[in-house]
């Protein structure tokens, strides 16, 4: 995903009003889950403005409908626990990709970043040594004249 990798997508099928329209994104890492509320927040999909909240479910296994996973759900679409909708499969490899490519593009840009801070450190180093060469010179410090008049 844009906002980091995700473990687990579960989108619901239940059309209760307190579930219609839910989608659970299960992210590795905190901080990226709290990047994608911030920005995902108040947005819009598909016309309707999105409200993005953490959720407390942290084990989706207790929040299924067990009836739903083996069709015998006699609730149908308004019972109370998840009746998740199959994410395609080509969706999963796309959203993986993305993720993939977005991963190895910071990892060349950290690299571009790391070198030219390492050249600008080098091209730093380089005047610093020229400074102080300058200044020693300027101030009568060695020289290569200096050793003919210390010959025997």
């Amino acid at each position: 995903s844009k906002f980091g990798r995700l473990e687990a997508l579960h989108v619901c099928d239940n059309l209760g009003d307190h579930m219609i329209g839910h989608v659970y994104a299960k992210f590795s890492d905190e901080e990226e889950a709290a990047d994608a509320l911030n920005v995902l927040n108040g947005r819009y999909f598909d016309g309707r403005q999105m409200s993005v909240e953490f959720s407390p479910v942290t084990d989706f296994r207790e929040a299924r409908c067990r009836d739903f996973d083996e069709d015998t759900c006699s609730r149908g679409s308004f019972c109370n626990f998840m009746h998740i909708k199959p994410v395609p499969i080509p969706l999963v490899m796309s959203l993986e990709e993305d993720s993939e490519m977005d991963r190895r593009r910071e990892e060349d840009e950290k690299k571009e970043r790391s070198s030219r801070k390492r050249r600008k450190d080098d091209r730093r180093g380089r005047k610093d040594s020229k400074r102080k060469r300058r200044s020693r010179d300027d101030k009568g410090g060695y020289s290569d004249d200096d050793d003919d008049d210390n010959s025997i």
